[in-house]
């Protein structure tokens, strides 16, 4: 079987995809991941083959529009184009990047299955266009679903430009790393679907650098990361090392995970306390093995990363979709959330002390963690995703 993996240039869409593109491989099937040209690199450090399909969108632009405000500030109201969600006129300019070449891809390559991040819309176009079966795989909350009633107008003109009918968004089939518990309950508007789901592995980057936690542990341990989206879009949001440094010197061991280019945000700003330990890309999934508690903000990456670990969560939503996957993880009671208007250290300190304290989060965390162990690997759903394609007479 030939399976295409497609996403937009957006590393932690990737990230989401990368183990079942890995489990297809190991399988025996081939795979190409097609993706905008920005991409590229991550693909291929995550030791998948690439393909450039469309040109690259001003997503860090777009994301900035959507950014909750901050408290006391004053400016324009965010701009509001068209009906519906703000955000599917981001969803709906990189499709018209992607799909074209796309269904050029799928048609040389002879692909026998699209399998396509949630918010990538080229990709159910695409497989309409080629008549291949379209497998949408979530990141996280299907938080799409709101936009359910009005999606099908919005990807209608590009579909039928390409020579595509009506195109469901939700394809063939859905895969599904949330717990159930988390996940939102689907909406009469979005009708029947099947959804396959699947352990969540995390995939937090190339795993260049080793975690060594410092031996021996006397004292409760907090990781305080903040992903990659928000620096990128706009750095004065990226706020992890004021958090770290809130909860200096009181009893705990802080962990500090960034990126290089997060490291050169902290080298301009005023020096952290000494026991707040930085780490450098290293994978979040495993510095979280050995904590506590982890401070974040609200993005699916690191709240299934850190759920798969049966750590307790402190979240900061700073756009729409992390107040989504926020507000769902602190219904299942293993997270906390603080608004951006409440992050005085006092404020922050005593929300930590409490996850640490009270075993309700850390019993939920870990019953989630049980549960999400439960479910198919990868591996059992790529050999599920087989038999969406019976016939590969042609190959």
């Amino acid at each position: 079987m030939r399976v295409v993996f497609t996403t937009w240039a957006w590393p932690s869409h990737l990230y989401a995809l990368v183990p079942l593109a890995r489990a297809c491989r190991a399988a025996g099937h081939e795979v190409i991941f097609a993706s905008e040209p920005g991409l590229t690199r991550d693909v291929l450090r995550a030791d998948l083959p690439a393909a450039v399909v469309g040109t690259d969108v001003d997503t860090a632009g777009m994301v900035h529009e959507y950014l909750l405000p901050m408290p006391g500030a004053n400016g324009p109201a965010p701009r509001r184009e068209g009906k519906g969600p703000r955000v599917l006129r981001m969803l709906m300019a990189h499709a018209e990047s992607m799909a074209a070449d796309l269904v050029r891809l799928i048609g040389e390559w002879r692909a026998d299955l699209v399998v396509y991040d949630q918010v990538t819309l080229a990709g159910p176009i695409a497989a309409a266009v080629t008549g291949v079966p379209a497998v949408r795989q979530l990141y996280g909350v299907d938080l799409l679903q709101r936009a359910r009633a009005v999606l099908p107008d919005a990807m209608a003109p590009l579909a039928e430009r390409l020579g595509a009918g009506p195109v469901d968004p939700y394809g063939t089939v859905t895969v599904d790393p949330v717990p159930a518990t988390m996940q939102l309950p689907p909406s009469p508007s979005t009708g029947e679907h099947r959804v396959l789901p699947v352990r969540y592995l995390p995939y937090n980057g190339p795993e260049s650098r080793q975690w060594r936690p410092p031996e021996p542990r006397r004292r409760p341990r907090v990781c305080v990361s903040w992903g990659h989206t928000i620096a990128k879009v706009d750095p004065e949001r990226f706020i992890a090392d004021r958090l770290a440094a809130a909860l200096a010197g009181t009893g705990v061991d802080v962990v500090l995970a960034v990126s290089a280019a997060q490291r050169d945000l902290l080298a301009a700003r005023a020096d952290l306390p000494d026991d707040v330990r930085v780490v450098v890309d290293v994978p979040i999934k495993d510095v979280l093995r050995d904590c506590d508690a982890f401070v974040g903000h609200g993005g699916a990456g690191g709240i299934l990363t850190a759920l798969a670990a049966g750590v307790p969560m402190l979240l900061v939503p700073q756009l729409p979709d992390h107040a989504g996957h926020t507000g769902r993880a602190v219904a299942t009671g293993a997270a906390t959330v603080l608004s951006l208007a409440d992050l005085a250290p006092a404020t922050v300190r005593d929300e930590v002390s409490r996850l640490l304290d009270d075993p309700e989060p850390r019993r939920a965390a870990g019953e989630l963690a049980e549960g999400m162990r439960g479910q198919a690997t990868p591996a059992e759903v790529a050999g599920a995703l087989a038999e969406l394609q019976p016939s590969l007479a042609r190959h």
